[in-house]
């Protein structure tokens, strides 16, 4: 074919890479180029940035302390000032004892019948009596304090036949006030109910025949024992009262008996209930 021949040119490979192009060399007199050195800017820029936010966290902290112009609950004070801030602790000043009411003084009061009855009285509410019991009868006699409603407060005297005695009527500590008496009885009865003050006192020894209550003005002075007889064949039950009108047995036996028992120094009054001799004696 005629024309002009197309020889495939010889393809050289290129130079490795840092070769400087023929022709093309380093200045003469400069020698290697120095290394690129990093920019110092990004630096300066991440410490302000540091320094904005270590700023706002100090701010922060103060706006929390002193909140509205006053240091915030969760500040603690220096130690001068909780001190001085502290309240004085309250002085444990022992109130003085107050010296105990007097007694109520209850005015006399009989009621009587015949047969089974129930009888309201009229008595100081914190009044204590002495009440003098008799009964003429051959059956079953009771006497029973009841309160307003009519319901049982405490049992006074249950005997068979003729009796007199002096029961004690308003003590025990905490008992309802007596409103009236419920008797059940077949023959004529008679209740005289006066204050406990009017009860005879008891000096030491005493003796009877009969239920008895005493008034005690200084058991301590009487002695720290209680000497108790009793001849007769039924019941036979002594107690006292204390300050609060709280009862103590002494003695609750059947038959004859003869015994000593503790005698506590806050002694008031004495009961006695006994249908046979008995004696009583401190010591």
């Amino acid at each position: 074919m005629g024309g002009p021949s197309y020889r495939s040119a010889v393809t050289q490979p290129p130079p490795p890479p840092g070769t400087p192009a023929p022709g093309y060399g380093p200045p003469p007199g400069y020698g290697p180029v120095p290394p690129k050195q990093p920019p110092v800017w990004p630096w300066l820029v991440g410490a302000a940035a540091v320094f904005v936010v270590v700023l706002c966290l100090v701010a922060g902290g103060l706006v929390l302390v002193f909140r509205d112009g006053r240091p915030s609950a969760t500040a603690p004070a220096p130690a001068s000032d909780r001190w001085e801030s502290a309240e004085p602790m309250p002085r444990m000043t022992p109130e003085p004892s107050l010296p105990e009411p007097p007694r109520v003084i209850g005015r006399d009061v009989t009621v009587s019948g015949r047969g089974n009855k129930t009888v309201e009285v009229a008595l100081e509410p914190d009044a204590a009596y002495v009440a003098t019991i008799t009964h003429d009868g051959t059956s079953n006699f009771m006497v029973e304090g009841v309160d307003a409603a009519g319901r049982s407060v405490d049992l006074i005297v249950n005997a068979i036949g003729d009796y007199a005695g002096d029961r004690p009527v308003g003590l025990g500590g905490g008992r309802r006030p007596t409103a009236g008496f419920k008797v059940r009885a077949t023959g004529t009865w008679k209740i005289v109910l006066r204050d406990l003050s009017k009860a005879p006192a008891f000096t030491g020894e005493a003796s009877g025949r009969k239920p008895a209550v005493f008034r005690v003005t200084d058991a301590e002075a009487l002695g720290r024992q209680i000497t108790a007889t009793h001849s007769g064949r039924d019941n036979f039950v002594v107690r006292g009262y204390g300050d609060d009108d709280r009862p103590g047995l002494f003695v609750n036996e059947i038959g004859r008996y003869r015994g000593k028992q503790p005698f506590p120094a806050d002694t008031q009054v004495i009961e006695v209930d006994a249908q046979g001799g008995w004696t009583l004696q401190a010591a």
